[in-house]
């Protein structure tokens, strides 16, 4: 019995849609067609009856004369012991191929989507051109010559650099003929590349919706203040250390590194949009272009390849990148002792992280707390105002149970100077009570932790 897959398609028969199956074979991936065979993997009789020669002569007929450019070198044909028709395909490298009476249009480039094909659009067979003659973005002269560089040159300034004409034609922003290129143009003061950041509530309607659109240096600063102010910082205290543990909801490097991926790994030829979303539960990074000349695999083993090298560069220069290539496994150790962990995922048009939000409890989870009786978790989690005086008073009445409030005071005056009695007060009031309670009269008791 015979299974289809994503890169094994069954036919029954050797009719004109397996040529659009071997070109979108060449185009997508490598792959088999195995013909004489019916959908269920079950030999089709019918086919066994045809001649051999006439099958291994109309194929040999198709990849000479209906497929361009020429792949007879990427497919190879034979019949097995089954006496099915087996046509092994190799991904091919100039692309698009297609078939020769459609032309280099929709109507005759094919692709692999999963188990089927369907035709490229017009932006896909372009980027397979662009693929094939090694076209890169960067290094293309802009369609748009007056250009200025103030935040640039600003950039450049506070890194001690100077932004000369000789610099500019070093670092790729003009060409050899004094031309600006792409990449001078998404570094100008003209760039029309855009950001999108955006917050959204449980509902998904927007907290928070703003766009930019400038410089590529700008972009990225007005992003990355953005996203500071979102990344929250939670406190939880420790009650044995009398200390306040904080927890970001993006920990370590890895919302910087995953927005400053996003800028330099960026496909700036597709004309769409870097997204910065944040949702109560998580940040999703959205970039235009998926991996570049490389596997998912191979990206999360530690390959590096690069889009857009001389952009690499100025960011390198301007001090914004710390170590090349590192981006992923950064943040993926700053998550190492998380239950949620980062996820990665690419399509050939976009590359797409979410980093989950350490500091997101669901309603699921609280519930659980609240049944097993550990609500002074939550608590502790929202207790974000207790000051460094108030562990201090919380660790005075560990240290001393029943101790009253002016012997507090005495025992906490001589290192903390400003501190009153109704400071004190203030703080058992309406700070530290989760934690404490008072035993005994008025005249005789005193402060207790709470068992």
């Amino acid at each position: 019995m015979y299974q289809e897959t994503a890169s094994v398609e069954l036919k029954r028969e050797l009719t004109d849609g397996v040529k659009a199956e071997i070109v979108a074979f060449l185009n997508t991936m490598d792959g088999t067609i195995l013909v004489g065979v019916d959908d269920d993997g079950s030999l089709y009789e019918p086919f066994q009856s045809i001649d051999q020669d006439f099958l291994d002569t109309k194929i040999s007929n198709w990849l000479q004369d209906t497929i361009y450019p020429l792949a007879t070198n990427l497919v190879k044909h034979y019949f097995n012991y089954d006496g099915v028709l087996v046509i092994e395909i190799k991904e091919g490298k100039d692309k698009p191929y297609y078939l020769r009476e459609k032309g280099p249009k929709p109507a005759g480039v094919y692709k692999r989507v999963g188990r089927s094909i369907r035709k490229s659009t017009e932006d896909e067979i372009l980027r397979m051109i662009m693929s094939s003659k090694n076209y890169i973005f960067e290094n293309d002269i802009s369609e748009e010559q007056n250009l200025t560089f103030d935040s640039l040159e600003k950039a450049f300034e506070q890194n001690k650099i100077e932004l000369t004409e000789r610099n500019m034609i070093s670092l790729g922003i003009l060409n050899s003929s004094s031309q600006y290129t792409n990449l001078g143009f998404i570094l100008s003061d003209q760039s029309d590349i855009t950001i999108k950041v955006a917050e959204y509530d449980a509902n998904r309607n927007f907290k928070l919706k703003k766009q930019f659109t400038g410089s590529l240096i700008d972009l990225f600063y007005y992003v990355k203040e953005q996203a500071d102010r979102l990344n929250d910082v939670s406190a939880k205290i420790d009650i044995k250390t009398f200390k306040r543990n904080e927890i970001v909801s993006y920990p370590g490097a890895s919302l910087r590194e995953m927005i400053l991926n996003a800028f330099i790994h960026a496909d700036y030829f597709i004309r769409s949009n870097i997204k910065i979303e944040f949702f109560e539960d998580m940040c999703k990074i959205t970039s235009p272009g998926g991996i570049f000349n490389a596997s998912m695999e191979e990206i999360m083993k530690g390959t590096q390849t690069y889009r857009n090298h001389k952009l690499v560069n100025i960011f390198d220069k301007l001090g914004l990148i710390e170590n090349f290539g590192t981006g992923i496994p950064r943040t993926l150790d700053a998550y190492a002792n998380e239950q949620r962990k980062p996820v990665f995922e690419a399509t050939e048009n976009f590359f797409y992280v979410t980093l989950p939000n350490l500091n997101y409890i669901s309603d699921d989870q609280i519930n659980d707390q609240i049944n097993d009786q550990i609500n002074d978790q939550i608590n502790d989690q929202i207790n974000d105002h207790i000051n460094d005086v108030d562990l201090a008073i919380l660790q005075m009445i560990f240290e001393n149970p029943g101790i009253k409030v002016i012997s507090i005071y005495n025992g906490l005056s001589k290192e903390h100077p400003t501190i009153t009695v109704d400071q004190i007060r203030n703080s058992i009031k309406r700070k530290i009570y989760r934690y404490i309670e008072y035993r005994g009269s008025k005249k005789t008791g005193g402060y207790f932790f709470k068992k």
